[in-house]
């Protein structure tokens, strides 16, 4: 019988084995050493260029509910991974925001729930494993701002 992880390994564990599907489709991959504003790993574009990765990962999602995200840095990336499914998104952050629903919370924070709906499956699917990887790709390899 598998002993009961932490909930901080869990994370940890997914947070690699998204690197690891990175690393896999070619990119070039830099973990960061704290998670600080969010930032999990980076990703080296073009003309040395550093992409920020934020990486959120669940075991279950309930009722449509993705993930919660309130750190945002220019040309990040939000890439969401399914524990259950080991299904994942990966959506540039502007469209990650405009897909969310915004809430303050009571310290003033700023969240963007993202969630899965009838009307926004079709625009997540855009960003859904492959289809995020060409995302992620044409956005790093472009020389055009």
């Amino acid at each position: 019988m598998a002993a009961k992880m932490h909930s901080v390994t869990k994370g940890k564990r997914s947070e690699l084995y998204v690197m690891a599907i990175l690393l896999e489709n070619g990119f070039k991959v830099f973990q960061a050493l704290a998670d600080t504003e969010g930032i999990d790993c980076i990703v080296l574009g073009e003309g040395n260029k550093f992409y920020p990765i934020q990486i959120k990962s669940r075991a279950e999602f309930t009722k449509g509910d993705l993930v919660d995200v309130d750190h945002f840095t220019n040309d990040m990336f939000i890439i969401i991974y399914d524990v259950l499914t080991r299904k994942y998104w990966i959506i540039p952050s502007d469209d990650y925001q405009r897909l969310s629903r915004q809430r303050i919370l009571k310290d003033g924070t700023l969240l963007y729930r993202l969630t899965m709906t009838k009307n926004n499956s079709p625009e997540l699917e855009k960003y859904e494993e492959q289809n995020g990887i060409d995302v992620l790709t044409k956005r790093v390899s472009s020389t055009s701002p």
